[in-house]
């Protein structure tokens, strides 16, 4: 009885044909020689779904997260609705001894009934909303902390007679 001689070609060909999924690489390479581009960023979450391994735009900035909002009808200021809306976010406003003093009036203010409810948009857009076009939003993204400046453009109704 003959004994078949071994053969890495012949080998390497059984391989081939046998098993379509293996793939024959002539160099080794170390995954130091790989560059991060060349690494692969896509998870596989089912039998033909991939995506992205890299956090979300909200991970990354929380005030971006986009949520439907219905704000609780016990909810009576805009200061109060604001302590509501950042609750989950790790933002809080700012101390009033930081706050101006047109800030902290602002705050005070009613909640207006169409301010309630909102669909979904970015939680940044919904704080522009409830602060009105007089305000803008600072961030202190290191402290995470809400405050608010009066815009310059507005001007003040009181030396104005009420008219803009």
């Amino acid at each position: 009885m003959l004994l078949p001689t071994y053969s890495p070609i012949t080998h390497l060909l059984a391989m081939v044909l046998c098993y379509p999924g293996v793939t024959v690489i002539s160099e080794p390479v170390s995954a130091a020689e790989l560059s991060v581009t060349a690494l692969n960023t896509q998870t596989q979450i089912s039998r033909y779904s991939t995506m992205a391994a890299q956090p979300s735009v909200g991970q990354r900035d929380l005030l971006s997260v986009t949520r439907s909002i219905t704000i609780p009808n016990d909810t009576e200021s805009v200061g109060d609705a604001l302590h509501w809306l950042l609750r989950d976010t790790g933002y809080r406003v700012a101390a009033d001894a930081v706050l101006s003093e047109e800030a902290k009036t602002m705050l005070e203010l009613p909640l207006p009934a169409v301010h309630r409810r909102f669909e979904p948009m970015p939680l940044q857009t919904v704080i522009g909303l409830m602060i009105g076009p007089a305000f803008h939003l600072i961030q202190d993204p290191v402290h995470r902390l809400i405050a608010f400046e009066r815009c310059a453009k507005v001007l003040n109704p009181i030396a104005t007679g009420g008219v803009q």
